[in-house]
């Protein structure tokens, strides 16, 4: 018997499966949340916590970061089984839609994910930033810097330009440390 397909839990969970498949890379809960719901309106967001959670579960996806705070969902063998053996359910238009956005925008969640920038107001007025560069499997840092700047709109705008100039920094100082 063919299964049809309809906003159910069976649906969203294939349509939750067929994007982390098409995305290609480890993703937070809070970007497949973003993702499914707030960018794309392909699944209601309780819904999508609802069904992210089974899955996770049911052992179809997966992290293998034990920090839930930073950990990374990927599919596991049986979520691609599962996803092989029910691809046809996703309709043509939706499994168009979830592969044109998650090629064009796959190297934005990387660069999200990879290259973290965040600041806090130490005691005496100034700010810490913290920026670092983390493994794409998981949220382990391979580079990290802290730095005191002066102002918040400082600390605002090392936070903001770190994803374009993380690469070239790290290129920098791993070069002149091995040199």
């Amino acid at each position: 018997m063919k299964l049809e397909f309809s906003h159910d839990d069976f649906g969203t969970k294939l349509i939750l499966l067929y994007m982390l498949e098409q995305i290609e890379i480890p993703l937070s809960e809070q970007f497949i949340m973003d993702i499914c719901t707030t960018r794309n309106d392909w699944i209601n967001y309780m819904e999508c916590v609802s069904v992210f959670h089974d899955l996770l579960k049911d052992g179809f996806i997966y992290t293998p970061d034990e920090d839930p705070k930073h950990s990374r969902y990927t599919l596991t063998a049986k979520g691609r089984n599962g996803l092989s053996i029910y691809y046809e359910e996703i309709p043509d238009e939706t499994r168009n839609a979830i592969s044109a956005f998650c090629k064009t925008n796959r190297m934005y969640f990387k660069r999200l994910q990879e290259y973290v920038a965040e600041f806090t107001k130490n005691s005496d007025g100034t700010y810490l930033v913290t920026l670092k560069i983390t493994e794409t499997a998981s949220s382990k840092p391979m580079f990290e810097v802290k730095i005191n700047l002066q102002t918040r709109a400082d600390a605002v705008r090392a936070v903001e330009i770190w994803t374009t100039k993380a690469p070239s920094f790290y290129e920098f100082v791993y070069t002149n440390l091995m040199s």
